[in-house]
């Protein structure tokens, strides 16, 4: 079945997630296939708010501080421009599935409960979903106190510790620990704030993404790690053809009978095992690698395609331009990979410009302005701040409406 041969008619979907690349992309795709796009966040200056692909920009309650007027402010956008579908992209995906009940009585929301949600966001129920499914996993350990820690590196086996908490992202407090070690890091670890131990697995790092319906997978995409802003946040894409992922993937949305956007990390050994590190239930980077015409838009809101799976068409890499240049080329230099960098410059398109929607670049000045002087305020990172007001770390959301 060729996208030709499949239709969907015209919808109008609300995005939420406005200050997100993926966003921006997704909204400039549904528009070029003849949907009416909405986009709502809880910042003032977002990349979506200048694009000539969506139709209206909201400016909504930050979800993690105001969960409950934020789930009647998408209601009423909802309920006053009639929208079918509303598809979140960005962490504010828990909030809405906090509100799931109420909000799927007046539109298609593309999301699972939130008790779904957190078996894929809690990084050490993820493992436990994951050996329940008989899928290969690195060792793993719940970390809640000092004394676990000191308990587990006791042991001489394994010789090098991946420590992360079990709510976290960008890999911003992620600790590798070589045993021995003269003294344990100086990180908060208690009950409610639980931390996991991963042994530490050598390989290639890959990060997959998938659209799925119901347990049957509709879109996929992956790509490897090159350059990255910090630690863990990729900023340059290049799709990767790899069977043994799709394959992955499939089983893992099929056993879970999963509906939404959900991405992975995994690492492939040398011996070609696929070791699954942890999970994002919501959309990622790997949607940049899909162009107009691969009609990304038909595996979200297609509900007959059979077999049909969509996968990226072209082999052209993306980038974020800006990222690149401010994450990229210090850590190309450092490296000495400088030429892997200039190469890499040149051939991908950069996310954000588009010759028939240049705005959004221009007005990445002000999104960044807003986010610096955030992390100057606030004394964070830049890709901390970026998302403080949409976060979820596993403390109860009460919605009342």
């Amino acid at each position: 079945m060729s996208q030709d041969t499949v239709t969907v008619r015209n919808q109008t979907i609300l995005l939420t997630g406005g200050r997100a690349p993926v966003t921006l992309d997704l909204a400039r795709q549904f528009t070029k296939a003849g949907h009416r796009i909405l986009v709502a966040d809880s910042l003032q200056h977002q990349l979506c708010s200048a694009s000539r692909a969506v139709v209206k920009n909201f400016v909504v309650p930050a979800p993690r501080t105001q969960p409950s007027a934020y789930i009647s402010a998408l209601l009423e956008i909802i309920q006053t421009e009639q929208v079918d579908y509303l598809i979140p992209t960005c962490e504010e995906v828990f909030y809405i599935a906090a509100g799931l009940a109420e909000l799927q009585l007046h539109c298609q929301v593309f999301a699972e409960p939130l008790e779904t949600l957190n078996r894929w966001h809690n990084k050490w129920l993820f493992i436990q979903r994951m050996e329940s499914l008989g899928l290969v996993t690195p060792n793993t350990w719940l970390i809640e106190s000092p004394e676990d820690l000191e308990d587990l590196l006791k042991n001489p086996s394994p010789q090098k510790l991946v420590l992360k908490p079990v709510y976290s992202r960008f890999a911003s407090q992620v600790h590798f620990i070589n045993k021995p070690i003269a003294a344990l890091p100086n990180i908060d670890l208690r009950p409610d704030k639980p931390w996991v131990a991963q042994e530490f697995i050598a390989g290639t790092h890959y990060c997959i993404y998938g659209v799925a319906h119901q347990g049957q997978l509709r879109a996929f995409a992956a790509y490897s790690t090159v350059f990255t802003a910090g630690a863990g946040s990729c900023i340059y894409f290049e799709s990767v053809h790899h069977s043994g992922l799709l394959h992955w993937l499939k089983t893992v949305v099929a056993a879970e009978q999963f509906t939404g956007q959900i991405a992975f990390d995994l690492i492939e050994t040398a011996d070609g095992i696929l070791y699954p590190l942890e999970c994002n239930p919501r959309a990622i980077s790997a949607i940049h690698l899909f162009n107009l015409s691969d009609r990304l838009d038909l595996a979200f809101l297609n509900q007959e395609m059979g077999d049909h799976l969509i996968l990226p068409q072209t082999d052209r890499p993306a980038m974020i331009a800006m990222a690149m240049l401010v994450y990229g080329l210090p850590a190309a230099i450092a490296s000495q990979r400088f030429k892997v960098w200039l190469t890499a410059m040149m051939t991908a398109k950069d996310v954000i410009f588009q010759k028939d929607d240049p705005l959004p670049a221009l007005h990445l000045g002000f999104v960044m302005g807003q986010f610096i002087a955030m992390a100057i305020q606030k004394r964070q990172s830049l890709q901390r701040v970026s998302t403080q007001d949409i976060e979820w770390d596993g403390a109860p959301i009460n919605v009342s409406l």
